[in-house]
């Protein structure tokens, strides 16, 4: 009985799972349609639980940049709140940014590492 319930505790929450695939869409598709459409900002759900959103984006990133999206300061704020805010919200345990030169930068509970080895959910 023991074992079978370590084996629940260990699945994935499929609750969880598909509506963080669903926000991370959702994301895509509010960079898609803001000033930044050109830099083709995707955002997929990652990892076991699928509780990491992975933002990758077509433009070479600088640090403030990057920090400006999280933040969602002046006119990177497409989310209100920054994706800081939008994570929190929506339950992720962290956020992982890939520009196109392939540098990650992470927030929150996630390390780069982790970030460039996560699978990602469909």
């Amino acid at each position: 009985m023991t074992f079978v319930l370590l084996a629940a505790m260990c699945e994935p929450r499929p609750h969880t799972t598909g509506k963080h695939v669903a926000d991370a869409s959702f994301l895509t598709d509010r960079y898609a349609h803001s000033r930044f459409a050109g830099w083709k900002v995707r955002s997929s759900a990652r990892g076991r639980d699928c509780d990491v959103l992975f933002v990758e984006t077509d433009m070479v990133m600088e640090d403030s940049m990057v920090e400006a999206m999280h933040y969602g300061a002046g006119a990177y704020g497409v989310v209100d709140g920054g994706v800081q805010r939008f994570c929190r919200d929506r339950s992720f345990r962290g956020v992982a940014y890939k520009d196109s030169s392939g540098r990650i930068w992470a927030y929150g509970n996630v390390t780069a590492q982790d970030a460039a080895t996560l699978p990602r959910c469909r």
